[in-house]
């Protein structure tokens, strides 16, 4: 009976390393998205800066009571924003660093299938090698036999 690997190894190695590229992919994008959203705090800033900047100017008695007031108004809404997207910025920070977490398992993981696979293989490749010694052998005490007859 000839050894053969076990099949199970290299699929289990295989969704372990798919989880790994799942949990990579999934890194990359919230990554983007921190990105982006760390661009748009930035922006809102910048614009939130410059309508302050105007109210600080003191142009307010040439534009009008009304005009004021929408100022204020939307600078408050651009301060609501702003909370917003710091709330989006932790949540994805969070999401990030359980993703980075998942990725250390799933690498874990992966590492103890390709092991478990390596390990089948020598264990087959040993047998094979001695089967293989032992036909040797066989031969070999064939050839002893032949020549003392």
């Amino acid at each position: 009976m000839k050894p053969q690997l076990r099949a199970c190894w290299p699929v289990l190695s295989g969704k372990a390393k798919d989880k790994v590229v799942e949990c990579q992919t999934s890194i990359g994008q919230l990554s983007q998205r921190l990105e982006d959203f760390r661009r748009n705090q930035l922006r809102l800033q910048k614009l939130y800066d410059e309508y302050r900047q105007q109210e600080m100017a003191g142009d307010q008695n040439s534009r009008g009571m009304q005009a004021a007031m929408n100022q204020r108004q939307f600078m408050n809404q651009l301060l609501g924003l702003q909370e917003k997207l710091n709330h989006e910025i932790q949540n994805t920070e969070s999401m990030l660093a359980q993703q980075r977490k998942q990725l250390i398992q799933a690498e874990l993981e992966f590492q103890k299938m390709q092991a478990l696979s390596e390990q089948d293989q020598k264990h087959v490749q040993k047998a094979l090698d001695k089967i293989e010694q032992r036909q040797m052998d066989d031969l070999a005490v064939a050839r002893f036999n032949l020549r003392s007859a």
